[in-house]
């Protein structure tokens, strides 16, 4: 635990680091404190229950969706989304014997590469097809939200997959509750939707995609509370919720049923967070996440009642022209986590199962710790150079980026007990005119430091084409290129499972179009 200690003094020497940056900045922004004011209103300590579940856009984009009502009286429909299907391809050599009638160069949909979002490995940087359309009704007080999410699109599909066709994937309603106290905002989720703490992006999942502490799946309430006091919110959620259902005794897992794992049970989630904000800049939070299941159908009542506990920490510092910080940390503790459903992802996984499946080991009995650190840092530098003036986003503009992920297990598995995880980028997108951007990701991910030549480099220019300066549409094409160590290793077969005679794609290409309303 050593690495842990030296990654933990590291994180706390940068928080203090950033807050005196951040500071400074404060003293010179006096004279902006009408602008900076805090309101009980806008600050929060996860992403908002609907938020598409995607990572931040090429050329760092964090799209806006829908509006509210504006009064008690006035009961309106609303209807927003967000679309991103592409088009990709995985270059390869043919591998053997090669025919007359075969050409060398062989072509993969999607590219076999060891990009997945489920895994540490995973970077986003091969485009995933996406569809989410929200519909709302309701006032300023109430609203009832039904979303329809899609991970697939049928015509371009060469099979059907059940699993990526999501239909209604949440459903809630919100209350809105005003008038409660003087500088307040008090708010109740009710229904099926999914929380997330620890994004990374400023107003998305960040470039990697992933909620470094934690997000809940399942259907209960979740409580959001603010207490305005001048410059300084107070903020303070909860949240508990269930599953619908476990997989029944006797279910075989298929890929129709998400091979859904009998074995688990009936799994619950409770969750406290608590944060302060100052000046609607700086947002530092605590959390608590805790997930377990006492099912005695769980491998019909042999396995122990598991948990996963999720303890965090982290600061959200944003200004237009400082640009975005996000520093954070995770302690993952999971005991007998075998029998936990799918009601907790932590890094993207699934439940127990999963857990053990990418982090813990399949010898590990689902008992294991898991530190995480990350960070991410955005900034325009049109903003920053034409400050105190405001940037209207209508000119040019280069975009920079960097962000990082480091994750440390330790496991009753020895083959994964000890594993160091890392992976860091950057990237940097320059807006040529109105209609014309281009981008360049650099990403370097070593998933195990316990198996030599697993680490990778990728290489991903982009052209990003828009219908103008502050388009809600953009279409990019792409290219990466794939640079291995001595020994990778990419997924194969349904279910995708690690296949070491399979030789990764060295090129992708891609094409996709995107729009959100």
């Amino acid at each position: 635990m050593g690495s842990c200690a030296r990654g933990a003094r590291a994180l706390f020497l940068s928080l203090c680091t950033l807050s005196f940056v951040t500071s400074a900045a404060y003293a010179q922004e006096e004279k902006d404190k009408d602008k900076a004011s805090a309101t009980a209103s806008d600050t929060g300590l996860g992403l908002t229950p609907g938020t598409p579940v995607v990572a931040t856009l090429p050329g760092g984009i964090g799209p806006s969706y829908g509006k509210k009502p504006a009064s008690e009286q006035d009961y309106a429909f609303d209807f927003h989304g967000l679309i991103t299907m592409p088009l990709r391809l995985g270059l390869n050599q043919r591998e053997g014997f090669v025919t007359t009638e075969q050409k060398n160069l062989v072509l993969h949909a999607p590219p076999v590469v060891p990009d997945y979002r489920d895994s540490f490995a995973g970077t986003t940087v091969v485009p995933q097809p996406y569809a989410q359309l929200a519909f709302s009704y309701g006032n300023s007080i109430v609203t009832g939200t039904a979303i329809i999410k899609a991970w697939t699109a049928t015509t371009a599909a060469s099979f059907f997959d059940p699993t990526l066709q999501g239909g209604i994937t949440d459903a809630f309603i919100t209350f809105n509750l005003p008038n409660l106290a003087k500088n307040t905002y008090f708010a109740i989720n009710v229904g099926a939707f999914s929380n997330r703490y620890g994004t990374m992006g400023e107003y998305d999942e960040g470039r990697y995609g992933t909620a470094l502490i934690g997000r809940t799946n399942g259907v209960g309430e979740n409580i959001v509370a603010r207490l305005s006091l001048g410059n300084v919110v107070l903020a303070f959620e909860q949240g508990f919720q269930a599953q619908l259902d476990k997989p029944p005794i006797g279910l075989t897992t298929d890929g129709w049923n998400g091979f859904a794992d009998p074995n688990t049970g009936t799994s619950l989630v409770m969750h406290e967070h608590l944060g302060i904000t100052f000046r609607r800049q700086l947002t530092l939070g605590l959390h608590h996440m805790r997930a377990w299941s006492q099912d005695d159908r769980a491998s019909q009542a042999f396995t122990p009642d598991g948990t996963i506990t999720v303890l965090g920490a982290d600061m959200r510092f944003s200004a237009s022209h400082l640009g975005h910080v996000y520093v954070g940390a995770s302690y993952t503790d999971a005991t007998d986590a075998r029998s936990v459903g799918r009601i907790l992802s932590v890094m993207n996984t699934q439940g127990g199962p999963d857990l053990m499946r990418n982090y813990l080991g399949p010898n590990s009995g689902g008992t294991g710790q898991l530190v995480t650190l990350g960070a991410e840092y955005s900034v325009s530098l049109a903003r920053l150079l034409l400050y105190p003036r405001d940037y209207d986003g209508k000119s040019r503009d280069i975009i920079l980026s960097a962000f990082g992920i480091y994750s440390h297990v330790k496991s009753d598995d020895p083959a994964y007990n000890g594993d160091h995880k890392v992976k860091f980028g950057a990237e940097g997108t320059y807006t040529l005119a109105s209609f014309l951007a281009a981008s360049l990701r650099l990403d370097h991910v070593r998933p195990t430091s316990n198996v030599d030549g697993r680490e990778f480099t990728i290489i991903s220019p982009r052209l990003i084409f828009r219908t103008s300066w502050q388009s809600r549409n953009q279409v990019v094409l792409q290219y990466s290129r794939f640079v291995y160590g001595s020994n990778p290793l990419v997924r194969n077969g349904y279910p995708a499972v690690d296949d070491p005679m399979l030789s990764p794609d060295a090129d992708m290409i891609s094409l996709s179009g995107s729009m959100w309303w």
